[in-house]
């Protein structure tokens, strides 16, 4: 079997040696009308990707409200109502650095917001269904403003991007009930007017021991540990002084505060008094505070807030404490006869409660 197969070699390279003689002109000139094909359909791949571009990015549906730019298709999308209501804000907040919206739009591409519906190719862009109405367009557009952030240290103080206070009344409502409800005497003390306490509350005093800082007495200092890390710290080398810290040693507290990692510890204040405090700044110090706020890097953050808005820190800090207290929460009051009407509901359930068969005698 071996020697026919060594002996058919030969005869089968000579007959395909013949047939392609015979065959590779025929055949380079399919390959160059194949090659010609492929170079056809490239150009015209490449045609199309090139309108996409442009319409998603250049087309004529483009909507300018002052600087803020946004690029879209045709759809019931009401954006440009949303980009009215936006542009006062964004550029109450940045500014002459707002202008960077003209070369940095919005890209949003609306879809049909029945799921049943094949959506076209994905684009570069931020997909919403075109039945949402204005006011979560807003929303949107305020919460995604495409100016350059900033830098790290900042972002990593404020908890985020700088971003225009939505509702800011409400979110400086929220802050005045935090000073009031919080476990902290640095916050206690900010809302009584102690203005380093403010700056130790807000995490302005740049260098320094934050545990002291934070929580200035033992009770608060055993609280946090015992409240918030107590399944932090309850295994391996930290169990005994976990034990010594809740038996009332401060010294094991304060230890065991001072080993968490950087940014472990809990705040007296949270983000949203920071970024009221950014607020106040970028309102005061004019249409180049931001700028002067980003440009900053490298120093203290209370002296990048003094810089924004053009005023010491202590009084920045005086400042947003004032409209911070101006916007406290409204106390419910009830109408003269409401007090009445608690009295009797307040007597009718007492009365059920004493005709229940667990108050009586036997």
């Amino acid at each position: 079997m071996c020697r026919k197969r060594w002996v058919l070699l030969p005869l089968g390279l000579a007959c395909a040696r013949g047939l392609i003689g015979q065959e590779l002109p025929r055949l380079q000139a399919r390959a160059d009308s194949l090659a010609r094909e492929w170079r056809h359909a490239a150009a015209v791949a490449d045609a199309i990707d090139s309108l996409e571009r442009a319409r998603v990015f250049v087309g004529h549906d483009t909507i300018r409200v002052g600087a803020l730019t946004i690029v879209t298709n045709a759809s019931p999308l009401p954006l440009r109502e949303a980009a009215v209501r936006a542009w006062p804000l964004i550029d109450s907040v940045y500014g002459d650095d707002a202008r960077q919206l003209e070369e940095r739009p919005y890209a949003i591409v609306p879809v049909d917001p029945d799921t049943t519906v094949e959506r076209p190719p994905r684009h570069n862009g931020t997909e919403i269904p075109w039945d949402q109405d204005v006011a979560s367009l807003t929303l949107l557009l305020l919460s995604t403003v495409p100016v350059a952030p900033a830098d790290t240290a900042l972002q990593r103080w404020l908890g985020g991007e700088v971003r225009p206070l939505i509702h800011a009344d409400v979110e400086r409502a929220g802050v005045y009930v935090r000073l009031v409800t919080a476990p902290f005497e640095a916050s206690r003390r900010c809302l009584i007017g102690d203005i380093s306490a403010c700056r130790d509350a807000l995490d302005l005093f740049g260098r320094g021991d934050p545990v002291a800082r934070w929580y200035r007495s033992a009770r608060e200092r055993r609280s946090v540990v015992l409240n918030t890390f107590t399944g932090y710290f309850d295994r391996g080398t930290h169990l005994a002084t976990l034990q010594a810290c809740a038996n009332g040693s401060d010294s094991a507290c304060t230890q065991l505060l001072r080993s968490l990692p950087p940014g472990g510890l809990p705040r007296p204040l949270t983000h949203d008094a920071r970024t009221t405090l950014v607020d106040v700044a970028l309102h005061l110090g004019g249409r180049d505070a931001y700028h002067r706020l980003a440009a900053s890097v490298g120093l203290p953050i209370a002296d990048r807030l003094a810089a924004a808005g053009g005023i010491a820190i202590d009084s920045l800090l005086s400042r947003w404490r004032a409209e911070i207290l101006a916007s406290r929460p409204t106390p419910v009051s009830l109408p003269p006869w409401g007090l009445w009407i608690a009295l009797g509901w307040t007597i009718l359930f007492a009365v059920f409660g004493l005709r229940s068969s667990r108050w009586r005698v036997n």
